[in-house]
């Protein structure tokens, strides 16, 4: 029984170092190979969804019923006061690129900060970032919903109800969504505007 113990257990740590082994490249694989076509299949079939809300003009959208075929979403807060304008503008820049190719793919911003993020506050952001930006927001029923679909973290700091300067910790990252808002695939903070674009000529 000792020596069966004393096999076993080796056995069991190389089959754990081997699965989370393999998790570990095929994660670095889809980050590293953000630019490449040979990650042109969907990176998780049941990540994303239909995303209805309001818009910055005050109207109820829905990602399904928007000109282009893929959409490049981000997730944040008009109040972030570093990381979301730098990762929306660099998304901007990789929609000028499809612009300038004739590609149309829809620019999506999603709040995470449903409360201060009115239609009117993101309409004033929105024309800061770029003129073609979709900016949403909703209730905080929605906006839980769609974070769940997306996987999405987004927690706020606030310390009492008074407090109105308050800062978010979120993820970072940039969602390609099909139509139905399935992700295709997705890009971290180091993608640049023309590794963003140049994937997106994968699936159109």
């Amino acid at each position: 029984m000792l020596n069966e113990k004393r096999v076993l257990l080796p056995l069991l740590f190389i089959a754990f170092i081997v699965v989370v082994g393999s998790f570990s490249y095929n994660f670095y694989w889809i980050i590293s190979s953000d630019g490449s076509c040979e990650t042109k299949t969907r990176f998780a079939k049941d990540l994303g969804g239909e995303i209805h809300l309001l818009d910055q003009n005050n109207r109820r959208v829905k990602l399904s019923t928007q000109q282009a075929d893929i959409s490049l979403i981000y997730f944040g807060y008009s109040f972030c006061p570093d990381i979301c304008p730098y990762d929306l503008e660099r998304n901007a820049y990789a929609k000028d690129i499809m612009d300038k190719l004739g590609k149309k793919i829809n620019l999506v911003f999603v709040t995470l900060d449903p409360k201060r993020d009115t239609s009117e506050r993101l309409k004033e952001f929105s024309e800061y970032i770029h003129e073609d930006l979709i900016s949403l927001t909703g209730s905080e029923e929605e906006i839980e919903k769609i974070k769940d679909l997306y996987k999405v973290y987004g927690k706020s700091n606030k310390k009492d109800l008074a407090d109105n300067t308050y800062l978010l910790d979120h993820s970072t990252y940039t969602y390609l969504t099909d139509r139905n808002g399935k992700v295709l695939t997705f890009f971290n903070r180091r993608a640049t505007p023309e590794t963003i674009s140049e994937k997106m000529l994968c699936f159109l």
